[in-house]
């Protein structure tokens, strides 16, 4: 799993972003109080830590980490919160955290005890002599920042540029730049990268002089040329010896997650069901079952009742249109009001979800979650999906199968690793179902069939779009949300957002992108083999007679076409 994203307009979004515009709004631009003297050196763990255990960690510790701070560790604030480093060394303006201390805006209003002003000095005289850590962690007078860039600096934007010709499909010249060690590896032309010396690093040189990207595949490979800044980042990284650092992948465990509370659990939509005892009500004899009874308790409230019990023409019209979505034929009316049994509607009813017009009415709901087309949207002209209604099929058969939900769901998410399709002696209808249905990970808008809106910010809106659809149609959540910045009413951190990315990745991966039209399996049953095979010979035997017919039409016109020119000639030179 990748190391979480940090999504745009993350630090505008941000409780404490939001915390510290607002006081600065307040108060005015912070400023700093120069009459304050200023220690010449202060120890982290003597002097500043137990202001923050007392003061800080109950919000910003290592269980409960609003706005994604740690202040419990050195490590924690090192890497800062979602809105990014809150300590500069030496620097109080850009030291958020000193700034809200110092304007009383953290702890948050009516939260106690709350900071003295001699701790507030503390802190921020330990900042002004560097914030420097000695034991605490193994971190001994680490420096915050170990080298200006690293590989997670430059990956990034050779992702963009250059790895769809020199990436996981292709590899032009030989060359694959998704690592410091293909870099140094480097192609036909000798390594990409010389550590230490850009001027001689093919990787710069090329890119400076304009040869790469080739500007006549621009437009083919979906890629725009490559800023001045971000081949200056890349200059510099390798100038800096192409330093790279290991940092830890943010990935969930099955340790309570620090960024959700205790109170966010009990979020309304996270709470499992639970039996409940159906109300006692007046007109006991209007029950027929539990739902009734709670309907019936909020009528009897209004001094209502439950509505006269349906004639039978209107109960088997209601069964009809709610089941097929089609009104009943003369027929069949004639024949539910003369069968007397008692076991007469629970037959109409089985008989009704036995049709196979049961699977098309109700599956249509599920294709609406999907977000169901048959054509990609998104651009114009609307291209056609021509196998889309393979997906709105195996919906059908699933409700007409009665298929249990679960199921229904892991085919969908991820029926193409239920079975080893690609090494099958044969495509079973199971096999072929569980490929097919994983169309509904690719039914959102899709305009990337054309290479103008095949860059990777469509394909990241593509992305997007699918999350929407399996986040907001499987979870019941807004999780889109997430994309920018955390969740602000539901509680759900943006890393999460990412981790789901992370998880299709396989499938939705920016970087590593099929066009829409490139997008098929031919893995098919053996039935339909047989069928197209049967197709196609009766259409290859008919076109074969258009082509003798024609080819007869030809000689025969060409015939006529000859005589009449040679009419036309005068007889000495017909001959």
């Amino acid at each position: 799993m990748q190391p979480v994203a940090k999504g745009r307009n993350q630090a505008a979004c941000t409780p404490l972003a939001c915390i510290l515009t607002t006081a600065l709004l307040v108060t005015g631009a912070f400023a700093e109080d120069k009459s304050l003297p200023v220690s010449p050196t202060l120890e982290f763990e003597s002097a500043v830590a137990p202001i923050f255990k007392a003061k800080c960690t109950r919000c910003h510790g290592e269980k409960t980490r609003k706005g994604e701070l740690d202040l419990s560790s050195t490590a924690g604030i090192r890497k800062g919160g979602a809105s990014g480093d809150v300590i500069t060394p030496g620097k109080l303006d850009e030291s958020p955290l000193y700034e809200l201390v110092h304007e009383d805006q953290m702890p948050p209003e009516g939260e106690k005890p709350r900071l003295t002003k001699q701790e507030v000095n503390t802190i921020r005289n330990w900042i002004l002599s560097g914030a420097q850590f000695t034991s605490a962690d193994n971190l001994a007078k680490e420096p915050f920042a170990t080298a200006e860039f690293s590989q997670h600096d430059v990956i990034p934007i050779l992702l963009l540029r250059c790895t769809v010709c020199h990436g996981i499909r292709k590899q032009e010249g030989g060359l694959d730049l998704r690592t410091k060690a293909s870099m140094l590896k480097g192609g036909k032309s000798g390594p990409a990268i010389v550590p230490g010396d850009p001027e001689s690093s093919l990787l710069v040189t090329r890119v400076r002089a304009g040869e790469m990207p080739p500007p006549r595949l621009v437009a083919e490979a979906s890629v725009k040329p490559m800023p001045a800044p971000e081949l200056e980042k890349i200059a510099a990284w390798i100038k800096g010896g192409a330093v790279e650092l290991d940092v830890r992948p943010d990935i969930a465990t099955t340790e309570p997650d620090p960024l959700v509370s205790d109170e966010d659990r009990k979020f309304w939509s996270f709470q499992p069901p639970r039996p409940q005892v159906p109300p006692l009500v007046h007109d006991v004899s209007r029950v027929r079952n539990p739902i009734d009874a709670f309907v019936l308790e909020k009528l009897e409230a209004k001094g209502l009742s439950l509505s006269p019990e349906a004639d039978r023409r209107t109960l088997l019209r209601r069964a009809y249109f709610d089941l097929t979505g089609l009104p009943p034929e003369p027929e069949e009316v004639d024949a539910f009001l003369a069968d007397t049994s008692p076991e007469a509607y629970e037959s109409l009813i089985d008989r009704l979800l036995a049709s196979p017009r049961y699977g098309e009415r109700w599956g249509r709901y599920w294709l609406d979650v999907a977000g169901y087309s048959d054509s990609e949207g998104f651009t114009f002209p609307d291209v056609v999906r021509p196998d889309a209604y393979r997906y709105r099929d195996y919906v059908i058969r699933s409700f007409n199968a009665d298929k249990p939900y679960d199921r229904f769901l892991l085919e969908q998410i991820a029926g193409d690793e239920l079975a080893d399709y690609e090494h099958a002696g044969a495509i079973t209808a199971e096999i072929y179902d569980n490929l097919v249905a994983t169309g509904f990970l690719r039914m959102a808008p899709d305009g990337t069939w054309h290479r103008i809106t095949n860059f990777v910010p469509f394909r990241l809106d593509v992305i997007a779009d699918e999350i929407q659809v399996l986040a907001s149609g499987v979870m019941g959540l807004t999780l889109s949300c997430a994309r920018c910045h955390n969740h602000k009413f539901d509680p759900l951190p943006q890393r999460d957002y990412y981790r789901l990315a992370s998880i299709l990745k396989p499938a939705l991966d920016e970087h590593d992108w099929m066009m829409a039209k490139t997008r098929h399996l031919p893995y098919v049953t053996e039935e339909e083999k047989e069928l197209i095979a049967q197709q196609n010979e009766r259409l290859d035997q008919e076109i074969g007679a258009f082509k003798t017919a024609l080819a007869q039409q030809k000689t025969a016109a060409e015939r006529v076409l000859f005589d009449t020119r040679l009419a036309a000639l005068p007889e000495a030179l017909r001959e």
